[in-house]
Order: C-alpha cells, then sequence, then structure tokens
C-alpha cells in the first residue's frame, strides 16, 4: 500500500472493534450492563489485548458494536478515566494508558537526565516567565522579605506530544538576573543555575501527593477532569543551603513512577 495512501476513518475504526467482536451484554440481577462493559475493556487492558497508548474506537462505533447507549457505555468509560486505566484526549479520543515512565530524583540533575521515557519524545513547552512581587506563601517558602522579586516559570513536560507533567517553579529573581537569557538557548533550569554561578544544588524537600485534576489541570493535562493525579511541592538549596527554587506540578497518575 502506498504510505501516503489514506485509511478511511470507518476502516480505522473496525479494525479497533476486534476486540468487541461476538459480545452481547443482557441485564443481570448482579452486575449491570455499565460493569460488564467496564469488567471487559479491564480485562483486555490487563491482558495487553489492548496494548498501552492504543486508541479506543469511537463512542458511536463502539455503542453500536456492543448494542449498548451511548450512556451506558460512557459510564464504563468514565470509570475506567477515572481510576486512570484510560486517558481522554480533547479532541483526539480515548486512549489506553501508557507504560509509566521513570523520574528518578536525584540532585543537580536536568529534568531529562532523572526521566526514562522508554523510548517516548520528551518535549518542554514555555507557557509563562514573568517577574513580579512575591506573594506571601511564596516569600515564605523561598524565605524571603514580603513582596520580594521572584520570576515565576510554567511549563508542560510532553511525551511524544502529550502533555505529561504541568508544573510552575519560582525562584529568587535576585540571584538570577540574567535567567530569562540562560533559560531561552535549552528551556533548561540547570543551565540558569550554572549560568549564574550555581553547579551544585541538591533536593531539599519532596512531598508527594494523590488527588483528581481540577478542570484547569484536566485542560492542560488533556485529562477527563477528577482523573487521578500526583501532586509534587519541592524546594532545591544550593550548597550553602540557601532555597533558589519552589515547584509545584502535577502529573497523571499512571503516567509516572517515582523513584529515590
Amino acid at each position: 500500500m502506498n504510505q501516503n495512501t489514506k485509511i478511511p476513518t470507518h476502516e480505522r475504526s473496525g479494525n479497533r472493534l476486534v476486540a468487541f467482536d461476538g459480545l452481547v451484554f443482557r441485564p443481570r440481577s448482579d452486575t449491570p450492563i455499565w460493569q460488564q462493559i467496564y469488567d471487559h475493556i479491564f480485562n483486555l487492558i490487563e491482558s495487553g489485548s489492548l496494548a498501552p497508548g492504543s486508541q479506543l474506537p469511537g463512542e458511536t462505533h463502539l455503542a453500536e458494536k456492543l448494542a449498548v447507549t451511548r450512556i451506558t457505555l460512557r459510564r464504563a468509560l468514565q470509570q475506567l478515566q477515572h481510576e486512570g486505566h484510560l486517558t481522554a484526549r480533547k479532541g483526539v479520543g480515548i486512549f489506553v494508558r501508557n507504560l509509566p515512565s521513570t523520574f528518578t530524583v536525584r540532585d543537580g540533575q536536568r529534568f531529562l537526565d532523572n526521566f526514562e521515557a522508554h523510548g517516548q519524545e520528551i518535549g518542554t513547552q514555555t507557557l509563562l516567565i514573568l517577574r513580579e512581587p512575591a506573594e506571601p506563601v511564596v516569600a515564605e517558602r523561598l524565605r524571603l522579605a514580603p513582596a520580594t522579586t521572584i520570576i515565576r516559570l510554567c511549563r508542560i513536560r510532553t511525551s511524544d506530544k502529550q502533555p505529561v507533567y504541568v508544573n510552575t517553579k519560582v525562584f529568587p529573581a535576585h540571584l538570577f538576573p540574567d535567567f530569562e537569557q540562560s533559560y531561552g538557548a535549552c528551556q533548561s533550569v540547570t543551565d540558569v543555575f550554572r549560568a549564574h554561578g550555581i553547579e551544585n544544588y541538591r533536593r531539599a524537600e519532596t512531598r508527594i501527593s494523590g488527588g483528581f485534576a481540577s478542570p484547569d489541570e484536566a485542560e492542560i493535562l488533556r485529562l477527563t477532569p477528577g482523573t487521578p493525579v500526583f501532586r509534587i511541592n519541592a524546594v532545591n538549596e544550593d550548597r550553602n543551603g540557601v532555597p533558589i527554587e519552589w515547584t509545584r506540578g502535577s502529573w497523571p497518575l499512571t503516567s509516572v513512577e517515582f523513584v529515590f
């Protein structure tokens, strides 16, 4: 087949429907239909019949194949999404979770040196860099006087162009007068530190908590609101114990494993 030939949408959907051939879901007193569908898709994921990263058929095609209403199907799919087995990408479709990447928390290393993504292409999208007076909670965390100028950096990390981590970092501005110029070349905070004479730094604290994606987090990470996420709260210090960075961020729960 010519590599440039486009496969019609209905044929691509048909190929993805093979795993659902011959299924009949009927009302049962012990298990509602949506739960039966949930169980079947869950078993397909756990057995590998639905491969990590693979896309499910569209709701309309799948509901027709299973002879159920879209409302019933959607309840099963939403439960699988809320548990992290499936991921909804806005405007694209629903996908089986990828194998989790590994993030090793080590001192003085670039993000890419700590992140093992199993061959997936890692990207960085910088959303915002600005200088502003520190809010009280920021000043306290970085041990600064109230309203001291800080640098706020917001960015997204992607894996094969799918957002996997969104974070906000804040830095004492007086330590990094050339932050923007140093960061611009490679979008690396470690390069910024080294450009300002900080060759060695350490992770003073890392706090990881669980939660559910807020509407804003879901929008940025292309998740269904309420999808489980990890929330990160971490502080880096220089070799003299001076706070140089405070990071807050969110990862989809099934996208990463942390190693300490």
